[in-house]
């Protein structure tokens, strides 16, 4: 039991070696895997992160032990958000890279901010940079990006007229 929560605290602090502020996760469950170095949460899962916050139905983690139980990797399921400022989105699955700063979001991808809106099978996300990039799917499908104008009539020209 309390090498259970010694591994559990050097989880969620030592996540904060790579960058500032601590990693926090918050759930209903907790199952713990110290042989595989993973931890799984589950229901109403929240991991925040600076002004960083992700949410989802389950959350499972990996670790490194050897570097005293650092987070390495998230992989959220189910009703997936997460927002950072005023950037927010949403997808079935996301993988966090702890030490790359990124997240990954995967299916039915979408990121919306004061600017616009992209949609995607993936989008990833910098994390430090703010930065998103879109990423076409296994499936093909094409990925859409819609930009937010204050009067959308003016920006937009019938077709056969030029703007002056």
């Amino acid at each position: 039991m309390i090498r259970w929560l010694w591994m559990i605290g050097f989880l969620l602090a030592g996540a904060s070696l790579v960058e500032a502020g601590p990693l926090r996760i918050t759930s209903e469950s907790l199952s713990v895997d110290n042989a595989k170095n993973r931890a799984e949460f589950s229901s109403t899962v929240r991991l925040t992160k600076d002004d960083f916050e992700l949410k989802c139905d389950r959350l499972v983690t990996f670790y490194k032990q050897q570097a005293g139980g650092e987070l390495e990797q998230a992989e959220a399921y189910g009703n997936v958000s997460m927002q950072q400022g005023e950037k927010h989105g949403s997808s079935n699955e996301a993988i966090y890279k702890q030490f790359e700063g990124i997240l990954i979001l995967i299916g039915d991808a979408k990121v919306e901010d004061p600017e616009g809106t992209i949609e995607g099978e993936k989008i990833v996300h910098n994390l430090r940079t703010t930065a998103t990039r879109i990423q076409q799917g296994d499936s093909g499908e094409r990925v859409h990006l819609t930009f937010e104008t204050e009067d959308d009539e003016e920006t937009a020209a019938p077709v056969g007229k030029q703007l002056p």
